[in-house]
């Protein structure tokens, strides 16, 4: 499991991972971004949104306990069981406004991820049971569920937007020639 030094060494690991991830959609257009192929099981929309909706949905858990709200998890409407229909309504709550939209969206995201992420007390950060929405069986820290749900997301999704990319080029060459 990847461990971080400090608040600083998770910023730096979250704006690498963001920064790799969103540099792979140049070049992609919205009327591309909806091509599924074989070699990558989810399109660069689909886990553009994937990205944006998980990272709404830790910071809208913040919030809501902040304020005192009772908070459901992963979200109202939706049981651990149900990733795939929430998966399914991300891509149309976020994707349906089109790529540049939805890479503007995820980038305030990050950045509302980022400033709430340094405002935060490391012990608050790396120590279990320190949120009520992060206080689970598993007892993961803050730290842990930012890297689960959107440092490695990133990291493994620029692979695969860049294998898409790849794939995709080398058959609309090929059509072409």
């Amino acid at each position: 499991m990847q461990g971080y030094k400090n608040s600083a060494d998770l910023i730096e690991h979250l704006k690498d991972s963001y920064q790799k991830f969103i540099s792979e959609y140049e070049g992609i257009s919205d009327s591309d971004a909806d091509d599924r192929i074989d070699q990558v099981d989810k399109t660069p929309r689909e886990m553009l949104s994937y990205q944006v909706g998980w990272i709404h949905m830790i910071l809208s858990w913040e919030k809501a306990e902040e304020s005192g709200q009772e908070i459901t998890t992963p979200t109202p409407g939706y049981k651990w069981d149900q990733m795939r229909q929430l998966y399914d309504d991300f891509n149309v709550k976020y994707g349906s406004e089109g790529l540049q939209k939805e890479e503007k969206e995820l980038g305030r995201v990050v950045k509302e991820l980022l400033e709430w992420v340094d405002k935060m007390p490391e012990d608050e950060l790396f120590k279990p049971g320190q949120r009520k929405w992060a206080t689970t069986k598993a007892m993961w820290p803050v730290s842990k569920w930012i890297r689960i749900n959107a440092i490695s997301p990133f990291t493994n999704y620029s692979r695969q937007v860049r294998k898409w990319k790849n794939f995709t080029m080398r058959k609309s060459e090929a059509q072409n020639a």
